[in-house]
């Protein structure tokens, strides 16, 4: 059997194209012992010119996983699970790199569970079968295709599926048809007037309240297809993809940073405060400048601020952000964004991170707990994984976005989801348009092809 450092030492020096390289793996598996128990074997292998997300998309349906960073720096597909990675990771043997971990997680576990969540929510963390990751850094472009060996024969058959020869899958954009739902306008405006009464009332200072829109196709859905779609709408959010078996799949492409960690360094964000884009330069210019200068929305956005900051000072060293908030300017709308920046003390691990952090005022509210207690009574649906944090980690870095801009896809049934912040002054027909402006990417995706 050869040696981990050998082999990494000569599958660096000759990346493949990734049939290839599964056949090389398959070559490798051959001649490796199975694990110990309570460990897994990594082994990995170099592809050149890898695009996860076309191999992904050539996969059979069924548990794959995505992520992608805003800028493209990190993209990772998963296929298949080595096992519930929530409480304890096996012990890796051999490959150069850590293994990525897959993480969604629902917006609130204390919630009575909607049963469409439950496959999502039993499979919150997983350690992929196969990962297909590319990174950039600067200039260079890095892939690697590895396989996580528990099963051995499961790690073969897996990587067999990558070693054929695979054609473009053919499929036809469904047309969809939008259904009522449970989140109509008159639901709404009820829902925002009793938060809006918590909050005169001194219980609450903000409360995040979401709704729902519904479409029915005339065949099962293609989450890669839905997931492509919304990407060239929002070529610079997130986008990530959970399906824990076949016909069943959460998408979206959010904007929203949770936080970046590369060691101790940690990046996060606060975004809250929205307007619509312009239709032209002069309106886009407008509608950014009145943004800056609202109050109200100035005050739903401290509110995040002030949160986060809180919650990272105990962990942080140093600590620094943005003096103003800024615009950022997507597809359909623009928020107010203030970046966070910190060192962190040592012994803190992405759970701890993730307790923390989640949620923010910007999907939940102001006192938190409360309004997390407001928006069980108030809403009339699951959010599930809708903003949930959602990512990827290893022990050295982790990337998690918030799941907003997002849809649950069931067989030929997709439902979108929306939020908006409601503060002293909000009313209730604005923060309808905000959430028909967030909706927007799905109700164009609805239109048939």
């Amino acid at each position: 059997m050869h040696s981990p450092s050998r082999i990494d030492l000569k599958q660096k020096a000759q990346p493949l194209p990734i049939e290839l390289a599964a056949r090389a793996l398959l070559h490798q598996l051959a001649m490796t012992a199975p694990p110990a128990a309570g460990s897994f074997i990594r082994l990995e292998h170099e592809v050149e010119h890898l695009d996860p997300f076309r191999v992904l998309a050539s996969m059979p349906i069924g548990n794959r996983r995505y992520f992608r960073t805003r800028s493209g720096a990190v993209e990772v597909a998963g296929v298949g699970s080595v096992c519930d990675a929530s409480t304890n990771l096996p012990t890796q043997v051999g490959g150069s790199a850590e293994a990525v971990v897959f993480t969604a997680a629902p917006f609130d576990p204390v919630r009575a569970r909607d049963k469409v969540w439950n496959p999502f929510i039993e499979q919150r963390s997983v350690l992929p079968v196969i990962e297909l990751r590319r990174t950039v850094q600067g200039d260079r472009v890095r892939s690697v295709l590895a396989v996580h060996v528990v099963d051995m024969e499961f790690a073969r058959a897996s990587l067999e599926l990558l070693a054929e020869e695979r054609q473009p899958k053919c499929s036809v954009d469904p047309a969809f048809t939008r259904v009522p739902v449970e989140s109509d306008e008159s639901a709404w405006t009820r829902a925002v007037r009793l938060g809006l009464q918590e909050i005169r009332q001194g219980k609450l200072r903000k409360v995040v309240l979401g709704r729902t829109a519904r479409y029915i196709a005339n065949a099962d859905i293609d989450p890669m297809q839905v997931l492509h779609r919304l990407a060239q709408t929002e070529p610079r959010s997130f986008r990530y993809l959970v399906e824990p078996q076949a016909g069943r799949a959460f998408v979206g492409v959010s904007p929203e940073r949770l936080y970046s960690r590369v060691g101790r360094g940690l990046k996060s964000e606060a975004l809250a405060g929205t307007r619509p884009r312009g239709v032209d330069d002069v309106a886009d210019q407008l509608m950014g400048e009145a943004l800056l200068s609202s109050a109200k929305d100035r005050r739903e956005h401290q509110f995040v601020v002030d949160r986060i900051r809180e919650v990272l000072e105990p962990m942080s060293e140093t600590m620094r952000l943005d003096e103003e908030p800024r615009l950022l300017r997507l597809g359909y709308v623009q928020h107010l964004r203030t970046r966070i920046s910190v060192e962190l003390r040592e012994g803190f691990t992405d759970d701890a991170l993730l307790a923390a952090l989640h949620p923010t005022p910007a999907v939940s509210g102001s006192p938190v707990d409360d309004a997390a207690a407001a928006i069980r009574a108030l809403e009339p649906f699951d959010r599930g994984l809708f903003a949930g944090p959602i990512g990827v980690r290893t022990a050295h870095a982790a990337e998690f976005a918030v799941g907003i801009r997002s849809a649950l896809i069931d067989g030929d049934s997709l439902t979108a989801f929306a939020g908006a912040g409601i503060v002293e002054g909000s009313d209730a027909a604005e923060e309808w348009r905000e959430t028909a402006h967030k909706l927007l990417m799905f109700e164009r995706l609805a239109r048939p092809a």
